[in-house]
């Protein structure tokens, strides 16, 4: 069975931790988890999850109560048919979400290596 994969974006000027622990907490009510995450710098996150397809209206709602908007940028045909699965049918997910703010980029030190 070919495994469908879902793309969100959102953009936000809300705080980064509270968004991402918000998306995290929709996951677990959704009963999905989080596969990997990549942080770029304070400027974006990227979420890749898995849930049950029957599941996807739950999460998308929590996020939505959450005042986290995502718009769904799923290639067209690539996630078409994803009502029509069973719901405990496994998907995955990603969620790129971008922080609008005036801060500055992280930096990261990296400590010199010897030799």
């Amino acid at each position: 069975m070919r495994r469908h994969h879902l793309v969100f974006q959102a953009i936000t000027s809300r705080d980064r931790h509270l968004v991402v622990r918000q998306v995290q907490d929709a996951l677990t009510l959704a009963r999905g988890w989080v596969d990997d995450a990549h942080f770029y710098s304070n400027k974006m996150t990227t979420i890749r999850f898995t849930l049950a397809a029957g599941d996807l209206p739950v999460f998308r709602t929590t996020l939505q109560e959450y005042g986290v908007m995502i718009e769904d940028v799923t290639r067209p045909g690539i996630g078409a048919g994803v009502a029509s699965l069973p719901d405990d049918a496994e998907i995955s997910g990603s969620l790129q979400i971008t922080f609008l703010h005036n801060e500055p980029d992280l930096k990261q030190v990296i400590p010199a290596v010897p030799g």
